[in-house]
């Protein structure tokens, strides 16, 4: 492959992992403040169902779905970008955030057969609607844990992801010196939760600023792709002299 074939391949999935992050920013931004995924009170049932909104449960589902999609394709772009650089490096990259997806696609399943548990109706015959409740209750409280701990395997994956664009200067260091704490950030709250089981609601604010990362780098790829002219070469170079 030719040194500006290998470039212009890089560009394009630079810029189409650029379009993943803002697509998967924006489905979550909309999944977690504009969509009510909530289940009922006890004392609204028979007049909103199990579901406060059965419609924007649905909606949050496809909006996970798409942002699971979301991160497939950015993770395998950044691959692409980055195995003419480092690929063992890459490739491990790429392997935590397939885990990620894993975890994040058990927790999708796991909001699919909420909804299954709340449409089969023959359940009434044997369980009334509170009982049916307590159920889907329960299945959520598995949901939300495996999204959190999913969050260890997106952080290490971006860690990495980031350091290589620190060495390469592919987008400016402040971006990627950002892009480090960011994902530092996700390893630590999942971490904190799980050894302070008291950990306060308030302690999640230290991810917002992820979220605006995420969206401000994907818009950055997007539009102006990175700066790769001869760099490739030279920090491959420098990775073979150093080993």
């Amino acid at each position: 492959m030719t040194t500006v074939t290998q470039s212009n391949q890089q560009q394009f999935y630079a810029r189409l992992a650029g379009l993943s992050y803002v697509i998967f920013t924006i489905a979550g931004l909309i999944n977690n403040f504009l969509l009510n995924a909530r289940l009922s009170k006890v004392e609204a049932l028979n007049v909103t169902g199990i579901f406060a909104n059965e419609m924007q449960f649905r909606l949050s589902i496809l909006a996970e779905t798409i942002m699971f999609l979301a991160v497939v394709m950015a993770s395998v772009s950044f691959y692409f970008v980055f195995k003419s650089v480092h690929k063992q490096l890459a490739q491990t990259a790429l392997c935590l955030r397939l885990v990620e997806v894993i975890i994040g696609s058990i927790a999708v399943v796991i909001s699919i057969a909420m909804l299954a548990l709340t449409s089969k109706s023959f359940l009434l015959d044997t369980v009334n609607l509170e009982q049916i409740r307590t159920l889907v209750a329960i299945a959520a409280s598995f949901r939300v844990p495996a999204y959190e701990y999913s969050w260890i395997f997106m952080g290490f994956a971006g860690v990495i992801t980031f350091y290589l664009f620190f060495q390469t200067r592919f987008i400016p260091r402040a971006w990627s010196i950002w892009g480090m704490i960011t994902y530092t950030s996700l390893i630590l709250y999942p971490v904190a939760k799980l050894l302070i089981p008291e950990l306060p609601r308030e302690a999640m604010f230290v991810l917002f600023p992820g979220a605006l990362f995420e969206l401000g780098v994907g818009i950055w790829l997007l539009i102006k792709g990175i700066n790769n002219v001869n760099k490739t070469a030279v920090v491959h170079n420098q990775a073979i002299t150093a080993s």
